[in-house]
């Protein structure tokens, strides 16, 4: 495996890229002018799809099956949404796409709206990030002097809307449902599929949205093809994937990878192992939603569809021993607790249930009952929820108390 292989970090260390001019120097809107040249929507629907890229803002579901839904939905109006909503703690992974190299996500925008025939792309983003907000604006307007998106884009027949939409930083609005009430106007909360986005979504439209991290592979695609695309990472997992590694390592920050590295590369050669004095616990592998890992568990591939953890976010938070697991326990359950959207009871009332106990257990004041009760409360978040925030809530308390033993 050639760990050195970039696709969307290749030149952030060699210019600033927030610059149009820059960006247009190493290739940049290339893919555009050959999307436009060609004039061949099935063409490049084509290439995605036998690139299987899959989704990159968790839940991994392959883009050319969605993106082939709204192409050939046979609705005239439809719409492209980025997600750029990223309320994952520890994850910033798509803050550091914009930071870096906002026009790769405008080109991906611009051609995977082309392709399904939208006339309208919004990007909805994380509304505390105010500084991403602007770079994005400022990148736009370079784009559009341009003539990359708008009316008679490159002197075509393709025309294109771009818009920001800024959402309120909540945590829910990153499921896609959730996301496309918030632009309606409505409270952010998901909805009951099917139908789904790609048959009705935006104001009842089909409608394709994609995370910021699975746009920005668009161009290289375009360029390169899917085959080769697919060559890259493993079988069931092609391409990179953005991992945020944090905690007690020598060396956090952002790294581009082919998926398949283990967890153990990841944290030991990639992150430099841990820092001097600390001694590893467990890593929790997609932000607070994701499994805990153990010291043996570690060989384990960093890949989607794995029947033992999700990826998620490929946010990795080391852990040391010298954590104090009921402070972390409560800053999780505090965490969904707070942005639980309240649509359901289950939910509602178990992450505030489960939020309580975590307080106890903190205070050295947990009951036998108490004991009882969170398994309860587990069982109730996994099964009954209306949407997977459940699940989520869940799954590290679980870990917790099956692997750490917190409860005895």
């Amino acid at each position: 495996m050639n760990k050195n292989i970039k696709i969307i970090t290749k030149y952030w260390d060699v210019a600033d890229l927030k610059k149009i001019k820059n960006y247009e120097s190493f290739g940049g809107y290339k893919a555009l002018h050959k999307f436009i040249k060609d004039k061949n929507s099935d063409k490049f629907a084509d290439e995605i799809k036998n690139s299987s890229l899959l989704g990159r803002g968790g839940a991994g579901f392959p883009t050319g099956d969605k993106l082939e839904a709204v192409a050939g939905s046979g609705e005239k109006e439809r719409y492209f949404i980025c997600n750029l909503d990223e309320s994952e703690p520890g994850t910033y992974k798509d803050r550091a796409i914009v930071d870096n190299d906002p026009h790769k996500l405008i080109e991906g925008i611009i051609i995977l709206s082309l392709i399904i025939g939208a006339r309208k792309a919004f990007i909805y983003i994380n509304g505390n990030y105010g500084k991403q907000e602007e770079i994005l604006e400022n990148a736009l307007e370079e784009a559009y002097k341009k003539k990359y998106w708008g009316e008679k884009i490159l002197k075509s027949d393709y025309n294109l809307e771009i818009g920001i939409f800024s959402g309120a930083g909540a945590y829910i609005c990153g499921e896609e449902t959730a996301l496309i009430n918030s632009i309606e106007g409505s409270r952010g909360e998901p909805k009951m599929r099917p139908p789904y986005p790609t048959e009705k979504g935006l104001f009842g439209k089909p409608t394709l949205v994609n995370n910021a991290e699975t746009i920005s592979n668009i161009s290289w695609i375009v360029i390169y093809g899917g085959e080769e695309y697919a060559k890259i990472g493993s079988k069931n997992s092609p391409g990179t994937k953005l991992f945020v590694l944090g905690g007690a390592v020598k060396k956090p920050g952002v790294y581009e990878l082919p998926l398949g590295v283990t967890i153990r590369e990841l944290i030991f050669e990639i992150g430099g192992g841990l820092a001097k004095g600390k001694e590893f616990w467990f890593a929790q592998i997609g932000g607070s939603s994701g499994r805990l890992i153990m010291e043996k568990e570690l060989d384990a591939k960093l890949e989607f569809g794995n029947k033992d953890f999700s990826i998620g976010s490929g946010a990795i938070l080391v852990v040391d021993k010298t954590t104090n697991i009921y402070d972390l326990l409560l800053s999780w359950t505090g965490f969904f607790r707070r942005e639980s959207c309240g649509k359901c009871v289950p939910c509602r009332e178990g992450t505030f249930r489960l939020w309580e106990i975590a307080k106890r257990l903190q205070d050295g004041e947990i009951s036998e009952a108490d004991k009882k009760a969170v398994k309860d409360i587990l069982w109730t978040l996994e099964n009954t929820t209306f949407c997977p925030f459940g699940k989520f809530a869940a799954a590290a308390f679980r870990d917790a108390v099956e692997k750490l033993k917190i409860l005895k």
